[in-house]
């Protein structure tokens, strides 16, 4: 794989399954082409979404998509190479909580080993893709709409292979590690627990509503948790055009990206 040689900005990564790859739908307000606008011309959005996946793969992947740290004289400087990864938001689970023997099934003690993994992966001091400024948020896995995912399930010849009393348990798991390793947890259960059909299109996926909530939710624990990162506090990486055309001299300096 080729590598990229220009300047990307500093970047949000939402790292998951199918729940964040659907976020890029903006038909159904997906949560992080949301974050994308919020965020224009101050933070790169990367979406690494990848339906059907397991936080099993995820442990195998993550560390492919983070940027390693770079060394300085003492070890590790605690900062990326190029370009830093502000925010790492991680949402797993729906897939793990699977039946047994389904595939995408991960025993629920391995589920919470591989989140902790995950976290401590850019918050170890030893890991090698360490960041003492990457920020991160846990997400729980929500609950399924049992009716309406059966009737979805039905039309496309298929049984039901998961239930929301299992992912709860896999929720559970991570309000666990979120507390144990010190991070912020998104729980989507309190609203969307009792009637899970208004947020879901499929009774599995986020619908509008659903992608709203998740959105409001990740921006505010930004906010109660990391008000550096409030986009209200970041400018932008080259100035308005407002203010651009007032610049009389050096312009060259103030495009610096």
């Amino acid at each position: 794989m080729s590598t990229y040689a220009g300047h990307l900005y500093d970047s949000i990564v939402c790292f998951g399954d199918s729940l964040t790859q659907h976020g890029w739908d903006v038909t159904k307000n997906g949560w992080t082409a949301q974050l994308a606008q919020t965020y224009l011309r101050k933070l790169d959005i990367v979406n690494r979404g990848f339906s059907g996946y397991n936080s099993r793969h995820g442990r195998i992947l993550l560390p492919q998509i983070l940027p390693p740290a770079v060394s300085d004289a003492e070890g590790r400087s605690g900062k990326h190479k190029g370009s830093q990864l502000r925010l790492l938001v991680i949402l797993f689970g729906s897939n793990d909580a699977q039946f047994p023997p389904y595939k995408a099934h991960v025993p629920l003690s391995e589920f919470r080993s591989n989140i902790e993994y995950m976290v401590r992966l850019v918050q170890s001091p030893t890991s090698a893709c360490y960041s003492e400024t990457t920020r991160v948020v846990l997400v729980t896995p929500p609950p399924i709409a049992p009716e309406l995912y059966a009737q979805c399930q039905a039309v496309k010849e298929m049984s039901v292979d998961r239930n929301s009393e299992t992912i709860h348990l896999y929720a559970d798991a991570v309000r666990d590690v979120a507390r144990e390793q010190q991070v912020p947890c998104v729980d989507l259960w309190p609203a969307v627990e009792k009637t899970p059909e208004d947020f879901m299109w499929d009774g599995l996926h986020l619908n509008a509503r659903g992608n709203d909530l998740l959105f409001k939710l990740v921006m505010q624990t930004v906010h109660d948790n990391f008000p550096e990162l409030d986009p209200e506090s970041i400018p932008f990486v080259v100035p308005h055009h407002e203010q651009l055309y007032k610049i009389t001299s050096n312009i060259d300096q103030s495009l610096r990206l």
